[in-house]
């Protein structure tokens, strides 16, 4: 597998799409400093996966698309594609086994911030990239992208740093990768564990709950059915009574219907007539209107050909006059292009002139070669005789110097082992003093070390009784915290929601637009002389605020302003700002007499409104205004009775919001949610804001209980510190007795064993003396021989020495003189090739002037033609002008005898407008007569809809069920006995959950559900656990054997890349490998390091080098870039470096971004980067063979 080809568009500072071809062996990028070559690398890096901003060498993401420069508009989005070749098959790619040979793929970011991401144009995520790379052995963090800093990293970084390149040889990355992906789901299951356990234990308690609340909805249910049962019989008999009289009624109403339509239809005969006239005068306003239409366009296309006939002799002048400037320009250029011609032939001597000195200067040089290629043939010879020379006299000078540096080394060791002796006689004394001090010590010891333990187990039984008695404290204490905890949620979610609420009644949410604008700004900036909202100025219980809200209806939202003045100020500011409309009441509204209410003491009357009503006394007058007429009862029936009493002249609203008005309007129905209601809205922030002040209060008090607590958990908590320490330290103590203890019993070991080897020491170094004196004699007598022979050596050395210098002087004369003629060369090449130039400048420019004549030429015939053209034109254009001018005057004509009938039309259409408003008076009468009769009609049908609306709001049943109801075997008042006997067992079970019993059905279904994942959770925790001690014993397994073969491999290359040393790598933790870091020891040849920091530059890269290939050799990666890491390398290791390079070329495919010549000579393929434009780079290739 190899990288094939890497396509950029947008990316930095390569705008434009670019493609780069890569084969296997080596692709060098080369160019000057700042042309874009390490664009190329951060492009690799970035498709491969690197999400972090430093390492692309930016600050921000959107660093990476082409911000512009002088010359072009930056650009919206990067793409980048990579294709892989000789892809594996089998392998997975978003969990799907590959079968394609090569696989591209593509990574594209837009400004906007949106990432896309493709495997051969497929979209899929960033993960299933970086998981099929590093399944393929590449990633960003590993050895695929090799940067100079990142070789100098290798060396300076931690050991723990170090230990991803061995995971990467061991391919365990990607199991490290899963591990940590699976003990992050283990952390996830366990909270979830924790959070379902304790949601199971709370289910468990409501289940108990719910089953008994449920039990009492099913009684409930039972009575419920019955009084539904009988509350239907009820209502269907008088449903059938009211439909009885509702038949008579209508017989009346057909009757008056029939007369209403005869004289429609005589109306609308009228207005068919009528509109048929003005239909006819509608045509002929129509063939008006086209007759006017037709001369203004005659008239405009007449003047449009008047202008066309102007603008056509404009251009035949102009194709005129560029005939005469063609004809002059054709002969200038002819006598251009003769003069080029005498040019052309002049250069051409010139050249030939040239050509002949060059030959003849290369002869010369060529025999000046051969004559020094024998000259330095011979001084080979000489400096081989010279250096075999010093050679010799070097191993003459390195044996005379060992065998000194040898018998000054046993001089030495002879007064050594003297000293020595004398030392270990005076060591003999004082170690048997020393035995007799050491018994005395070692039972005072003892004695010392019996005392503290003792003591000891005291402080501990306290410490113990001391730590049970907090616990219990502790457990206490966060037992109030935890219920103190239960209030404050509680007090936060009420002042949440009472700061939502008053946030929303701040903001006039449910108001009308209108009243938002002028109410609602944010500025609190009102229009002077507005008050408040009539709603936010009264108040009423519970009870009576469904009644009063039905009574006020819209005006609720009415705004109190100060006068009628102001009133009109706020509606001006509504229509300026198209806010939508308001109801205004003034603060002193107009008094309107009306009669007093007679109620005549009606049962089921609650009373009048206005006494249900509080508010200050400045907005009385507004409040009397509105409800001095309504009063409130029970239930409907009590309003149709109180309605229908011939006194009574009020408003009638019942406590459940129906109601009927003075004129006989009856509102009812349900609401659809009751905190729609502005008064429930603002009855519900005032009960919050006194629950949320009183447990608030709560809060305060037991936060001060808690904090007492916690101040006398402190105490115990210091009591406890501070046994704590005491034990701490007499623990301290004891085991400092111990090891003192074990110390001088130690110690008195040890001093009887070293007695013991005195005496064998002493008796080693008599018989080593006598050894070293025998051998001393011998070195004595091999020194003076090699003396003797390096003299002579030195004599033949100096003469061989004075014919190479002389062999030199005369090399060197040859060599200058083949320099000069070179340059020579080269200055006459230079000045050949400058004259083909200009004979190639001068023949392009000659052929331009001839292809000038051509284009010039052919635009004298073409205006020549067009000139012939325009006249024609002319002509067409004068005979179209004639002929529209005679079409304009007939149509004109038509225009006048259509203007006179259209006249005479609507003459007789005002006749017949007179006719028919006197028949429109007489039905405009008998309408009347029939909306009375249709009043009674609607009452009527009103009390049925009641009945069939109390009905379906009390029992849900539609009009069948009361139809199917209908018995009129019952008794009316033994039925209505019955249910009131009924209800009141009804009342009498209290308060009943009628969720109860789906809420029970579906929280033990929940509880279920939730034991079962509680089960599956603790089952998934267990198996990961398992998973992750599989993994940890894959990859440590895996690791040690990867490192031990890096290893091995790294000793070899570093003794080769250095010719010779030592270097080795160690666990820095060998108990440990999953965490161990990585320490590098190395020491080139002849030198001892205690630090890598005391290497070279080079040296420091050279290293890093032989661990990367070290790596290399265990597990090649299919292609890698190396950024500039051969620039702090000398010729010698560049070239030892290429060696390297060659062999792991065989399974590894190498890009490298150089400045080195040797490296670009090395390479199969050479990519030049140039940046002809300022900003913008580009990309040229040269293939070798």
């Amino acid at each position: 597998m190899y990288l094939k080809n890497l396509e950029l568009e947008g990316f930095k500072s390569f705008v434009d799409a670019t493609n780069l071809e890569f084969k296997n062996g080596f692709t060098a990028i080369v160019g000057p400093n700042g042309c874009g070559k390490s664009n190329v690398s951060d492009a690799i890096r970035w498709v491969i996966g690197e999400q972090r901003s430093k390492t692309l060498r930016t600050t921000r993401i959107t660093d990476l698309i082409f911000n512009g420069s002088s010359s072009r508009k930056p650009v919206n989005r990067a793409e980048i594609s990579l294709t892989l070749a000789n892809v594996p098959p089998g392998l997975r790619i978003a969990g799907v086994p590959n079968s394609s040979e090569d696989v591209k793929v593509t990574r594209c970011y837009h400004r906007s911030g949106e990432s896309e991401f493709y495997i051969n144009q497929i979209p899929c995520r960033l993960k299933d990239i970086t998981d099929f790379l590093m399944d393929a052995g590449i990633s960003p963090k590993v050895l695929t992208i090799i940067e100079q800093g990142h070789i100098q990293d290798i060396i300076t970084s931690k050991p723990e740093e170090r230990r991803v390149l061995i995971e990467e040889a061991a391919g365990i990355l990607k199991f490290k990768h899963r591990k940590n992906e699976a003990i992050r789901k283990l952390d996830s299951s366990r909270q979830n564990l924790e959070r379902v356990a304790d949601i199971v234990q709370e289910l468990a308690r409501q289940v108990e709950s719910l089953k008994r609340q449920a039990a009492k909805a099913e009684r409930y249910k039972k009575y419920k059915s019955e009084i539904k049962q009988l509350s239907l019989k009820i209502f269907s008999i008088k449903v059938r009574r009211y439909q009885s009289q509702l038949q008579t009624i209508e017989a009346e109403l057909q009757e008056k219907t029939q007369k209403k339509t005869e004289w429609n239809a005589r109306h609308a005969t009228f207005e068919n007539q009528i509109a048929q006239l003005n239909i006819e005068i509608e045509e002929s306003q129509s063939r008006l209107n086209e007759a006017r239409e037709t001369i203004h366009q005659l008239n405009s296309q007449i003047g449009s050909s008047e202008q066309n006939v102007a603008f056509k002799k404009e251009q035949k002048s102009e194709a005129e006059t560029d005939i005469e400037s063609a004809l002059g320009e054709i002969s200038r250029m002819r006598e251009e292009i003769l003069d080029l011609t005498n040019n052309i032939e002049n250069e051409r001597q010139r050249l030939s002139t040239t050509s002949q000195e060059i030959n003849k200067q290369e002869i010369v040089l060529d025999q000046r070669k051969a004559e020094n290629e024998q000259k330095r043939e011979a001084l080979q010879k000489i400096q081989e005789q010279v250096l075999n020379g010093e050679k010799h006299v070097l191993h003459l000078f390195q044996q005379t110097a060992q065998s000194k540096n040898q018998l000054t080394a046993l001089e030495t060791r002879v007064q050594g082992l003297e000293t020595r002796q004398e030392k270990l006689i005076s060591e003999k004394e004082e170690v048997r003093s020393q035995i007799q001090e050491n018994k005395s010590a070692l039972e005072q010891e003892k004695s010392e070390y019996q005392q503290k333990a003792e003591e000891l187990t005291r402080l501990k039984e306290q410490q113990e009784a001391s730590r049970q008695e907090t616990t219990q404290y502790s457990k206490t204490l966060q037992a109030e915290s935890d219920s103190h905890s239960s209030k404050k949620e509680d007090y936060f979610h009420k002042a949440s929601l009472l700061g939502s609420l008053e946030k929303l009644r701040n903001q006039f949410e449910g108001f009308q637009e209108g009243i938002k604008s002028l109410m609602g700004n944010q500025n609190n900036e009102r229009i002077p002389g507005i008050r408040e909202v009539l709603v936010d100025v009264l108040e009423t219980q519970a009870e009576y605020e469904v009644a009063i809200e039905t009574a006020l209806g819209e005006k609720l939202q009415s705004v109190i302003v100060n006068s009628y003045s102001d009133s009109m100020e706020a509606i001006s500011y509504l229509k300026s700002h198209h806010s939508g409309r308001g109801l205004f009441v003034p603060l002193k509204p107009k008094s309107v007499p009306s009669a007093p209410l007679h109620l005549n003491g009606t049962q089921g009357v609650v009373g009048k409104a206005l006494n249900f009503i509080e508010c200050q006394e400045e907005y009385k007058p507004i409040i009397e205004l509105l409800l001095k007429n309504v009063v409130i009862v029970q239930d409907m029936d009590v309003a149709l009775h109180l309605h229908q009493d011939p006194n009574f002249h009020g408003t009638v609203v019942t406590l459940n919001g129906e109601m009927i008005d003075a004129n006989g309007f009856v509102t009812g129905g349900s609401l659809e949610n009751e905190s729609s209601s502005l008064l429930a809205r603002k009855r519900e922030i005032e009960t919050l804001s006194d629950s949320v002040n009183r447990l608030k209060e709560g809060l305060n008090a037991s936060q001060e209980n808690i904090e007492r607590k916690k101040q006398g958990l402190a105490e115990l908590e210091n009591s406890l510190k501070q046994l704590d320490q005491q034990t701490l330290a007499a623990e301290i103590e004891t085991n400092n007795k111990l090891r003192d203890l074990e110390q001088w019993r130690k110690e008195a070991a040890r001093l009887e064993n070293r007695d013991t080897t005195i005496d064998e020491e002493i008796s080693a170094l008599d018989s080593e003396r006598d050894e070293l004196v025998t051998e001393k004699s011998s070195l004595d007598q091999e020194l003076a021989s090699a003396e003797q022979k390096r003299n002579l050596e030195e004599e033949l050395l100096i003469h061989h020495r004075e014919k190479l210098e002389q062999s030199r002087s005369g090399l060197e004369e040859i060599s200058s003189e083949i320099s000069r003629l070179k340059v020579l060369i080269a200055s006459l090449i230079g000045r050949r090739e400058n004259t083909l130039t200009e004979i190639k400048r001068l023949e392009l420019q000659q052929q331009n002037l001839k292809q000038q004549i051509e284009r010039r030429e052919a635009d004298r015939i073409s205006n020549q033609n067009r000139i012939t053209e325009i006249e024609a034109e002319i002509l067409t254009l004068e005979s179209t002008v004639l002929k529209l001018s005679r079409e304009k005057d007939q149509w004109s004509e038509t225009a006048v005898q259509e203007e006179e009938s259209l006249r005479q039309k609507e003459e007789d259409q005002k006749g017949m407008d007179q006719d028919i408003r006197e028949l429109s008076r007489k039905i405009q009468e008998i309408t009347e007569t029939l909306s009375q009769i249709e009043i009674k009609r609607s009452e009527n049908r009103l009390q049925i809809v009641h009945l069939e609306e109390r009905a379906y709001e009390d029992y849900n049943a539609t009009r069948e069920d009361l139809r199917s109801a209908y018995d009129e075997t019952i008794d009316e008042n033994k039925t209505d006995e019955r249910v009131k006997e009924l209800k009141e067992k009804v009342a009498k079970l209290g308060e009943v959950n009628l969720a109860a019993l789906s809420d029970f059905e579906k929280t033990n279904e929940r509880y279920t559900f939730l034991k079962k994942q509680q089960d599956d959770l603790a089952e998934s925790i267990e198996l990961l656990h398992s998973t992750i001690e599989k993994i940890n014993q894959t990859t440590k397994q895996r690791f040690l054997d990867t490192y031990e073969l890096v290893n091995e491999n790294f000793k070899e290359i570093f003794a080769r890349l250095f010719q010779g040393g030592k270097a080795n790598l160690t666990l820095t933790d060998e108990s440990n490998p999953l965490d161990s870091g990585i320490e590098i020891t190395a020491n080139p040849l002849g030198k001892s390091l205690q630090s890598l920091a005391l290497m070279s530059g080079g040296e420091k890269a050279m290293t890093a080098i032989a661990l990367m290939f070290a790596v290399f050799k265990v597990r090649p990666s299919p292609f890698c870039l190396l950024d500039e890491v051969d620039a702090p390398l000398d010729e010698a290791n560049v070239v030892r470096f290429q060696e390297m390079l060659k062999e792991m070329a065989v399974n590894t495919q190498f890009i490298i971004i150089t400045h080195n010549q040797k490296t670009m000579s090395f390479a199969n393929a050479l990519y030049g980067i140039t940046m002809e434009e300022q900003g913008v780079s580009k990309a040229v290739s040269v293939h070798f063979n």
